[in-house]
């Protein structure tokens, strides 16, 4: 019996002693962990997709992944699920163009944003607050990026450590306010890639758990010792930083400023390369030409990507899985199953002076819908479009069982009131020419109801100051109400013929008062209605004693429709614009006389490729009495009968017929140019009986024009018919 005793003892013991040697020998065959370290480097960094794509043809399992700036966008998609491939189509689909713009797109805003572009003032603006006048921290916003990002990572929105992703990410930025590296490894996956890629002075610092953070490329732009922390074996390096400039490169500020931001790049690159092991794998692709800002070369740095990929298989191959073992990774790892979920309600984490629903309606998602990602974006386009905020962003929560959208508004930190300047400069280049300087301050919102008060002065050759209160009388902004006061002063000169100098010059001065009631129709239209009061003087600056100085009273009911769906009102490619206005002068109103006018507009942009072609034609007509001289229709100048001089043609009737083609010859989003020609046809009438066909005026220009930030700018050269000609440096707007 003890002998039988024994003997299974024996066996018992012998069994578990297999299995403990079993299970280490298991654990001895257990493959390294793999880690990624992707370093930053602007569009260089398409590079690391294709050395990934081949890292997926040799069945290499990534278990890590640690990402700054550029690669931290790449990494983090790579990590929440996609595909190699599917990253590329995703950078290739970005207008990386847009993304540097944080304007909402022309036909996205209101038209009383739309409305501004008709005045000459430079897009930027100095913000103004309590404690004074203030710059924005920085060129962009990164509005866009953040709705792309977002959009992205919608699929993992719901995982806040990043550990649990389908493969276990880290995101490395930069404290601003300390120079400290910062690993991101919680939180939200789009704004962690967004705070590792917000270039200082480009884009905007992140603000996360109190702390401002931009790209971490000066902290530590080739991460292998945050992914090596991560718990990685093996590392794979992708190193793809923008070579320093060599001595006779260093010609300018800027490039001398990149030069110090590139020292302290490989600097702290170096010292991460020095501690690689042998058994890790450093990759350089050779980049060349291909610059940080080169978006438009993504697909050949993809390209480069692959051919150093397959450089270096034979180091890359000892780290391959067999085909089943691979599979299996893949399983595991693969991209998690998402649908769009029903909205159950949508709240405002509303950091703004605005009345949340006005916020609301601007929003206008409606609930128990699903979740319309397009529908989203463009209602964060139209709040961003208020032109008060810093940040407009969402998140996508569950709470109790039930899916909502939260939005949290940013109200501008260098203040929602704003400063703005602007030039108009006019020149024939014999001796007529203009010059006027405006400046504004505009107080928004003036209310919770985003009201908005600005005042404006102008001097120069035509002197003005306005004030005017624009205030929307409901949430949505259907309704509004405006109500103004102005006064001008202009020459106006008097030709008797075309191919005479000026008979006279008036110097015409005017106070007017005006108010008006409306309603916007959704994002493209507006009706007015309204009363406006003049009282004036016009004296004589040059003339014959047959020229008299005069006193004038005016005052008119008048009424506007307009469409605008232009998505540029200076050099558009597409959209339309329409407008047509009625003006009733009566003398119950103080008006010298009584006449009615009619002034019709229409305008169109189609584009194919870098080509557009823009048809208008504008139409005013007196219909009954005899305008005064301050309210008379007049052509002549750059663009309105190029070759005849400005405001050369006076009169009761006018048409106006224009066939313009223009080419995009430099594309960018701050200084884009064109060259075009236009041909016009058109002339004023005194007399209704006057108006034919057979005594139009043609006229044809041919222009070389920039987009500028302080306004459209144009070179061009006119020649209308009777041999009148002239050539035009012009800044301000001529088409419409």
């Amino acid at each position: 019996m003890t002998r039988l005793f024994l003997s299974l003892l024996f066996l018992a013991l012998f069994n578990v002693t297999t299995s403990f040697v079993s299970l280490a020998a298991e654990v001895q065959k257990e493959r390294p962990k793999i880690g990624l370290a992707l370093s930053g480097g602007g569009a260089r960094g398409a590079a690391h997709i294709g050395i990934i794509q081949v890292l997926e043809e040799l069945r290499i399992p990534i278990d890590y992944i640690a990402g700054t700036s550029m690669g931290s966008i790449v990494g983090g998609l790579y990590a929440s699920g996609m595909s190699s491939d599917e990253v590329a189509q995703q950078l290739e689909n970005i207008d990386w163009d847009d993304v540097f713009n944080d304007k909402p797109s022309r036909p996205e805003r209101s038209q009383r944003r739309k409305s501004d572009d008709l005045l000459y003032l430079a897009k930027g603006k100095l913000g103004v607050s309590d404690t004074g006048v203030q710059l924005p921290s920085a060129v962009v916003q990164g509005q866009k990026f953040d709705l792309i990002l977002k959009a992205l990572t919608l699929p993992v929105a719901s995982i806040d450590d990043f550990d649990l992703l389908p493969i276990p990410y880290s995101a490395v930025a930069m404290d601003i306010a300390t120079g400290e590296e910062v690993v991101l490894s919680s939180g939200d996956l789009s704004l962690a890639m967004h705070a590792s890629m917000a270039i200082p002075a480009a884009f905007a610092p992140i603000e996360l758990d109190g702390r401002l953070l931009v790209d971490g490329g000066s902290a530590n732009n080739l991460p292998i010792s945050v992914v090596r922390e991560m718990g990685a074996d093996i590392i794979i390096a992708i190193d793809i930083s923008t070579p320093l400039l060599k001595k006779d490169e260093l010609n300018g500020a800027l490039a001398v400023i990149d030069q110090l931001t590139g020292i302290l790049t490989s600097r702290n690159v170096a010292a991460q390369v020095k501690t690689l092991s042998e058994n890790d794998i450093l990759i350089v692709p050779e980049l060349g030409t291909i610059s940080t800002m080169g978006f438009d070369r993504v697909l050949e740095a993809i390209e480069v990507g692959r051919v150093t990929g397959r450089e270096v298989e034979s180091e890359l191959t000892k780290l391959s899985l067999d085909d089943a073992s691979y599979q299996k990774y893949v399983s595991d790892h693969s991209r998690f199953k998402w649908q769009e979920p029903v909205v159950d309600f949508v709240r405002f984490d509303n950091n703004s002076s605005l009345n949340e629903e006005v916020l609301r309606q601007h929003f206008a998602i409606t609930t128990g819908q699903p979740l319309d990602i397009n529908a989203i974006e463009s209602g964060i386009e139209v709040l961003y479009g208020l032109d008060i905020f810093q940040t407009v962003r969402y998140d996508v929560v569950n709470e109790n069982g039930k899916t909502g959208i939260i939005v949290n508004t940013q109200q501008k930190a260098w203040g929602t009131d704003s400063i703005q300047s602007g030039l108009e400069l006019s020149s024939d280049f014999t001796g007529q020419s203009s010059f006027n300087l405006g400046f504004a301050y505009t107080k928004l919102p003036f209310n919770s109801l985003n009201g908005e008060w600005r005042t404006a002065i102008q001097l120069g050759e035509d002197l003005g100051f306005l004030t005017e209160i624009y205030q929307p009388l409901d949430p949505a902004a259907r309704y509004f109400v405006s109500a103004g006061i102005s006064w001008s002063n202009q020459d106006v000169r008097l030709f008797s013929d075309l191919g005479s100098r000026a008979d006279a010059e008036y110097e015409v001065g005017k106070l007017e008062l005006r108010t008006a009631i409306g309603r916007n129709i959704g994002k493209w239209g507006e009706i007015r209605i309204g009363i406006s009061r003049f009282i004036g003087e016009a004296d004589v600056a040059v003339g014959g004693p047959t020229f008299e100085n005069f006193d004038f009273d005016d005052g008119y009911f008048f009424g506007r429709a307009t469409v605008d769906t232009l998505d540029n009102l200076y050099f558009p490619r597409s959209g339309y614009l329409s407008s047509v206005k009625w003006t009733s002068a009566r003398e119950t109103l103080g008006a010298d006389s009584k006449y009615d006018q009619i002034l019709l507009g229409m305008a169109g942009a189609k584009s194919w490729g870098d080509g557009t072609l823009i048809t208008s034609l504008r139409y005013g007509s007196t219909l009954d009495g005899d305008s005064a001289l301050h309210n008379r229709y007049r052509l002549g100048g750059f663009m309105n009968l190029s070759g005849l001089e400005k405001n050369q043609l006076s009169g009761q009737h006018f048409g106006l017929i224009s066939l313009a083609y223009q080419y995009r010859v430099y594309r960018s989003q701050l200084f884009p140019v064109y060259a075009g020609g236009v041909v016009q046809l058109g002339n004023i009438w005194e007399e209704k009986s006057d108006i034919s066909a057979s005594n139009l005026i043609g006229s044809s220009t041919v222009f070389i024009g920039a987009d500028t930030p302080i306004g459209p700018l144009y070179l061009g050269y006119g020649v209308a018919e009777g041999g009148n000609k002239a050539a035009y440096l012009f800044l301000g707007q001529p088409f419409f």
